[in-house]
């Protein structure tokens, strides 16, 4: 994927020793350093630095039709195809310590590229932005700004939705939610529950990611969702979203309507077979996974899926989501800024909606085109049910909360140690809340 010039272990916090003096606002650097092909006859080519499948994601199709449309750009795509997002950051920091060239960097959320801009790895896009007249919040539902500043456009917009079994569904009698609260979705995971010959279909999956450990504020809260408040300075935990989140993960436990955290984390399950092999009814996810439902060259749709909105932790609340996504970015040591920039505005746009397998953050794209080429682009099209989908999808509102701190994996290591202890060893959850609250406080006093 990356041809690394030195063998080395690079974590982020040393990469700053790499990445100093690159000139965050460099703008027309690119331009002046690596040159851009006008008055030649030879196209410049740009790297894209991904982590995605090329063919099976469709990124041939993307890149032939820009491509096309821009003949004086070539697109390189640099991948080691596995959909693992967790290497390719390693093979990302490996690259830039190497010396690498590199053009476009994508990053899978806002902490990972957050991380990278404060050591002055990517190249702001403000001065493009203007100079094409562009709001960015009038363009795009995700944000990509960290302290006011455009770090990259955002490709798709993963939005919060439940993904349900419909025959599951009718075979316990029950309607499909088109508003409703946590309460009632644990009643449903209840009630979706099912032994024969000794072996359950579990309602709910829970995965072992920390964020399902604070579920109802990682996917609905917009203020103060991470785990410290928004202005960075306070531990985040002792608040009613974080006490509502731990009192459904023991009420799935205690009731045995969601699959034992103890096998999940034992097993090293996932959810995605616990799903499709139909060892769990419903997933409280991401519209990343709609295209799935429709069955893979690996997993075939063998159950038509239908979805619901999030849960709600009240009643009266509004139903809304928590929006994140991919982000396309500008490597600050580029040669190529203009080039590359091309592309991630054309991909951000039109390019995603041809591509075909994801909701895109763009809000000028016209949704239900886009479902129904997410639809027709899966194996089993019949399989996903178009109607519920533009339900959820028109009816939720998207929230994008603030960026979290560049430590904020650290935060998450704290959290998680006591939501184990919770869910392992029978910590009671204000003990759990106060360890967790203390610890990480203590972090953030330590980073000011």
């Amino acid at each position: 994927m990356f041809k690394a010039k030195r063998k080395l272990f690079i974590i982020v916090p040393l990469l700053s020793m790499l990445v100093s003096g690159c000139g965050a606002d460099n703008t027309d650097e690119g331009a002046a350093a690596g040159g851009n092909g006008k008055g030649t006859n030879e196209a410049v080519t740009i790297k894209l630095s991904s982590w995605y499948a090329k063919k099976m994601d469709n990124w041939d199709v993307v890149i032939a039709e820009f491509e096309k449309q821009h003949p004086d750009i070539k697109v390189e795509f640099a991948s080691a195809e596995d959909n693992n997002s967790n290497e390719y950051y390693k093979k990302l920091d490996l690259a830039v310590a190497g010396g690498d060239d590199l053009d476009i960097l994508m990053f899978s959320n806002m902490t990972f590229l957050s991380q990278r801009a404060e050591l002055g790895m990517i190249q702001p896009l403000d001065d493009y932005l203007a100079k094409d007249g562009i709001n960015y919040t009038d363009e795009y539902t995700s944000d990509a700004r960290i302290g006011g500043k455009a770090y990259g456009l955002p490709g798709k917009s993963s939005q919060g939705l439940v993904i349900l079994n419909e025959n599951h569904l009718k075979e316990a009698g029950l309607t499909l939610p088109k508003d409703w609260t946590y309460d009632e979705y644990m009643k449903y995971a209840k009630a979706l529950t099912k032994t024969v010959d000794g072996k359950t279909r579990y309602g709910t999956y829970f995965h072992s990611w920390i964020q399902y450990g604070y579920l109802v504020q990682n996917f609905n809260q917009a203020v103060n969702a991470n785990l410290t408040t928004d202005d960075g300075k306070t531990a985040n935990i002792d608040n009613p979203y974080m006490r509502k989140s731990f009192e459904l993960r023991l009420q799935g436990e205690s009731e045995g309507s969601a699959t034992p955290y103890a096998e999940v984390v034992s097993q090293k399950l996932n959810y995605r077979p616990q799903y499709f092999n139909q060892d769990t009814s419903m997933l409280i996810t991401g519209s990343f996974l709609v295209p799935e439902t429709g069955g893979t060259d690996t997993i075939p749709a063998t159950f038509r899926t239908v979805f619901a909105p999030v849960p709600k932790m009240n009643a009266g609340d509004p139903i809304s989501a928590n929006v994140s996504g991919d982000v396309l970015s500008i490597y600050s040591k580029s040669k190529h800024k203009d080039e590359a920039y091309t592309f991630i505005r054309w991909f951000s746009t039109e390019g995603i909606v041809l591509q075909g397998k994801n909701i895109p953050s763009w809000k000028k794209a016209d949704l239900n085109d886009v479902v129904d080429r997410i639809i027709a682009g899966s194996k089993n099209p019949d399989m996903i049910d178009k109607e519920s989908l533009l339900y959820v999808l028109e009816n939720t509102k998207s929230t994008t909360t603030a960026t979290a701190v560049s430590y904020h994996a650290e935060l998450e290591k704290v959290l998680l140690e006591e939501f184990d202890k919770m869910m392992l060893s029978g910590q009671d959850i204000d003990t759990t809340i106060n360890n967790a609250q203390t610890k990480i406080q203590k972090i953030i006093d330590s980073k000011s």
